[in-house]
């Protein structure tokens, strides 16, 4: 493993990189404030909204927000580093006065505040506690979580409403007023307030369920949409949403679509990643490959009246259509600098799994990457949540290698379209996406140039070695049965990379681990690297210094970005230095020892 990146940018791109990554990062309003990252700023901070004054500036990452009804005080999760281990900590709005409480250990946990302010409470995952705590006085009381239990607490009724999730089982939503159980659900994702009732998002479509009555009020499912962000206010409901592969808005009045529009700024398709009501309106954060993410009413998205800046014609977004080996239509997303002509390398990424969605949001390596001359393409194959329930299902578990197949013919269909060739076609996947493009490039050695694989379980036979690598099993297949093993053995990566005959040729391999990762282990990507070493293949390990697997601070992204650029370059031969000399396979740099 290297210490350093083993791959720079050329100068001019690293530049650009830079420059783009400098935009705004704003976060949607919630009770007056929000949780942004200003221009020109490498950290995330609480600000005022909609004036950006500042609250709270720390140097450490904030994983949550959770102001308090009357807006005195915020709750929020602090970690130190980006392992996402965070502590509760409350700071007052108008002082700026701070509190940290240390023993309250948090992982994105809902905070509860009462209706006047006076108390808060939390189901503290990573200290296994319920507490309850006056943040005047720091008084608490605090009572064990069931063991082996997920509880989340939201609100809604007198006293709020606790999720509680058990493996196997469906999950209950219980009004802690009266402790009765209003429903059972496969999941659920989110839960609002709406006047008497609350909406439940769970996986399949939204409800609205009467709290005292504990009955149903209406249901709404669109096989075919899937719900990224939620917001409601009096008789509205504001859904964003994907169908088709593209973001689309939606609203609903009393579980009916009264209005559905795709997402466009400028003219172009572009993405609604979130939305919110606060401040007597809707907000959504609307953004594109090149379109950095600014704060717009949800209106103008709802009537087209959306503009983007002058910079977007640099470039061009397009949907296009590839043949799949069994007849399926698989999407590609490409964005390509408007004058662009012929072949021309290109990064092709995508995700394919969980049932998220793959969708043109901004990226500042894309901008840049196509300011030099360069394509970037998102495939949206079957595991991911673009085109509904049925698509979703047919990449999970056993059929995970159909997802594989869809990205293969995604890069083929590229290059058939004269867009790309292999020697300039670079496959790069994140997590998920990372066993997907490592697979892929594995099975047909010579359909790319090089593959990036980042914080991705690339031993698809050992996933306990993970933290959470339990949780997995229903996505990828359960490797304690003969046939399970067998179907996993098949897909991955480690497998395919140790099954290799010296001479294959493999493309070129880059792979990334996080050094503050608290999901994904290491061990899988040290492995592969050895594997294609032995056989004569290119291949690097680079542990990336301060990043972990959530939001991470902008030097550490720039590192992240320009190295995976700069192995893009070099691949295809499109300007880079050589890579920093590897050490022999086996042997472990000084940084490797000291933590072994």
């Amino acid at each position: 493993m290297t210490s350093g990146p083993p791959y720079q940018t050329s100068p001019a791109l690293d530049a650009a990189l830079a420059r783009w990554e400098r935009h705004a990062r704003p976060g949607l309003p919630h009770a007056g404030y929000s949780l942004s990252r200003l221009a020109g700023r490498t950290r995330y901070g609480i600000y005022r909204f909609p004036d950006q004054t500042p609250v709270l500036e720390p140097d450490e990452h904030i994983l949550r927000m959770a102001p308090s009804p009357d807006g005195a005080r915020i709750a929020f999760q602090l970690a130190d580093t980006a392992d996402e281990d965070a502590v509760l900590g409350i700071v007052d709005a108008a002082t700026g006065e701070l509190r940290r409480y240390p023993d309250i250990r948090c992982r994105y946990d809902e905070v509860l505040w009462q209706a006047d302010s006076s108390r808060l409470e939390v189901a503290a995952s990573g200290s296994g506690r319920l507490v309850d705590l006056d943040p005047v006085s720091g008084e608490r009381r605090e009572s064990g979580l069931p063991p082996g239990v997920r509880v989340r607490l939201f609100r809604g009724g007198r006293r709020g409403l606790a999720a509680q999730s058990r493996p196997g089982r469906p999950t209950e939503l219980i009004d802690r007023a009266t402790l009765r159980t209003l429903g059972t659900f496969p999941g659920i994702v989110r839960v609002l307030p709406w006047g008497d009732a609350v909406l439940v998002q769970d996986g399949t479509g939204l409800q609205a369920l009467h709290v005292a009555s504990a009955t149903v009020r209406w249901r709404w499912a669109d096989p075919g949409v899937g719900i990224t962000s939620l917001a409601a206010h009096g008789d509205d409901v504001l859904i964003a949403g994907v169908r088709e592969g593209r973001s689309v808005l939606l609203r609903l009045a009393e579980g009916r679509v009264v209005e559905h529009r795709p997402v466009r700024c400028g003219g172009g398709p572009a993405v609604a990643s979130g939305v919110a009501y606060d401040a007597g309106a809707f907000h959504a954060l609307v953004e594109g490959p090149t379109l950095p993410p600014r704060l717009v009413a949800a209106e103008e998205l709802l009537t087209g009246r959306a503009a983007a800046p002058q910079r977007m014609d640099a470039t061009r977004t397009t949907h296009l259509t590839v043949p799949a080996d069994d007849g399926a239509e698989v999407t590609v997303v490409l964005t390509s600098p408007k004058d662009a002509e012929g072949p021309a390398p290109l990064i092709l990424t995508c995700y394919g799994g969980f049932g998220v969605p793959s969708l043109p949001e901004f990226e500042p390596t894309v901008p840049a990457w196509t300011e030099h001359g360069g394509r970037y393409a998102i495939a949206q194959i079957r595991g991911g949540g673009e085109h509904g329930t049925a698509w979703r299902r047919a990449g999970r578990g056993h059929n995970k290698q159909r997802g594989i197949a869809d990205l293969a013919a995604a890069a083929r269909g590229l290059v058939d379209a004269g867009l790309t060739r292999a020697d300039l076609l670079i496959l790069a996947g994140a997590s998920h996406g990372g066993v997907i493009v490592t697979a892929c490039a594995l099975a047909e050695p010579g359909l790319c140039a090089g593959v990036v694989s980042t914080a991705a379980p690339l031993d698809l036979l050992n996933l306990d070695a993970h933290p959470l690598g339990r949780r997995w099993i229903g996505e990828f297949g359960d490797p304690g049965t003969a046939e399970g093993r067998a179907r996993l053995e098949a897909v991955s990566p480690l497998s395919r990379a140790e099954n290799l005959a010296p001479g294959i040729g493999p493309p070129a391999f880059l792979g990334i681990v996080l050094d503050e990762d608290s999901r994904v282990a290491a061990d899988d990507t040290d492995r592969l690297v050895t594997a294609l070493r032995r056989i004569g293949g290119t291949a690097e390990l680079w542990r990336a210094p301060r990043t972990g697997h959530g939001g991470n601070h902008l030097d550490s992204l720039h590192r992240l970005g320009a190295t995976i650029l700069g192995f893009a370059e070099q691949a295809t031969g499109s300007g880079a230095p050589r890579p920093t000399p590897a050490a022999p396979p086996g042997t472990r740099c000084p940084d490797e020892t000291k933590r072994a």
